[in-house]
């Protein structure tokens, strides 16, 4: 008999978020079952009762992970770039970057597909935090002179507005032509009446 493959919790926890979020997102939240889970995945039930406890505690975790990626996407974005124009465009493309390749999380994230769910303040709190590095890069570029029209926190809650937006049209697809391209000028758009 050959060793047992044995997957770490943390690898395990995120392969049923990803999996969680899948089954949410094409069959709704009465298809969304840990036994359900366990099965799709092919194991038993223990191991997700172990890391996520109940449901409730899945759809937290779920709701946490995504905009962990979101941020963790958002603070690397700009890195390194010098002007801070360029940087925070580089937020904005990190922004659809992220929400494209974690549709499956983002209704959750910013909807109630399963209206039993209201995200604790430990959620609330990471989703917070997803959202600061929007808010320093306008901040950079009010305080370089370049952005003007208010406080960094209420032209990045706009920018954000017109970013959220254009993606969700994506997922749903309604945006068909040109995405790419369409959610760039919606980006240049919406920052132009700020601009110095």
């Amino acid at each position: 008999m050959g060793p047992v493959k044995t997957v770490k919790s943390d690898e395990l926890a995120l392969r049923l978020v990803d999996e969680a979020g899948r089954i949410l997102s094409a069959e709704g939240p009465a298809a969304l079952t840990l036994r359900r889970l366990a099965q799709t995945v092919g194991i038993s039930t223990m191991p997700v009762y172990t890391l996520f406890g109940d449901k409730r505690g899945l759809l937290s975790a779920m709701y946490r992970d995504g905009y962990r990626r979101l941020g963790d996407a958002l603070r690397t974005a700009g890195e390194g770039v010098d002007d801070p124009l360029l940087a925070l465009l580089d937020i904005g493309h990190a922004y659809r970057a992220t929400a494209l390749a974690n549709a499956h999380l983002y209704d959750l994230m910013f909807g109630r597909p399963d209206p039993a769910f209201e995200p604790g303040p430990e959620a609330q709190e990471v989703a917070d935090a997803a959202y600061r590095p929007l808010v320093d890069g306008v901040r950079r570029c009010v305080d370089a002179g370049l952005m003007t029209g208010g406080e960094a926190e209420r032209i990045a809650f706009h920018l954000w507005s017109v970013s959220h937006g254009m993606v969700s049209l994506e997922l749903a697809g309604l945006q068909r032509s040109h995405p790419a391209q369409a959610y760039d000028e919606a980006m240049v758009f919406s920052a132009t009446p700020f601009l110095v």
